[in-house]
């Protein structure tokens, strides 16, 4: 019943859809999705730390289009109060001790660059902001990677498919 024409049919077109997805499936092809950034934030002995109280990190790196959900805690040992002071995003927390203060914040191009955040409390930081020292850190905002391009895996692809569709057509006219 399904003989003849819908066979021709099948090798005739079937190479040109295989060519024609592979071709769609380049141009629809879409970068990541930005994952979240989960920070802690700890201020202990008149200094930044970043994820514990004995790390020496103060960076913190964020990709447009991912959300900061950063934390920041006070671990000092005494009564010492901070504050979490970021200018650009109009932040300025006051971190008595054991207090915790949470920020979240989707990245967008517009903040890309670099960003000093730090203790506004006297003698905690000196200097002149962005050109501060002491009790500061960095928050960094990267772009997103663009998708890739297509590598030698994809042409190599196509190619194959093209060679297939022409060897079908060329064997369907010598039957002919």
């Amino acid at each position: 019943m399904w003989g003849g024409p819908v066979s021709v049919m099948t090798r005739r077109f079937l190479p040109m859809v295989l060519v024609a997805a592979l071709f769609a499936s380049l141009l629809l092809a879409t970068p990541a999705e930005a994952a979240d950034v989960n920070v802690t934030l700890i201020a202990k002995s008149i200094a930044w730390h970043v994820g514990a109280d004995t790390s020496a990190s103060t960076t913190i790196t964020v990709t447009v289009g991912a959300t900061l959900r950063l934390r920041v805690e006070n671990h000092e040992t005494s009564a010492t109060t901070h504050t979490f002071t970021l200018p650009q995003f109009s932040v300025n927390q006051t971190l008595n001790l054991g207090n915790v203060f949470f920020w979240n914040h989707t990245a967008v191009a517009a903040d890309v660059g670099s960003w000093q955040f730090y203790c506004a409390i006297p003698g905690h930081t000196s200097g002149t902001y962005p050109a501060l020292s002491g009790m500061v850190g960095t928050l960094q905002f990267a772009s997103a990677t663009p998708p890739p391009t297509p590598g030698f895996e994809a042409v190599l692809a196509i190619a194959a498919a093209v060679g297939v569709a022409l060897a079908v057509r060329a064997t369907s006219r010598r039957k002919k």
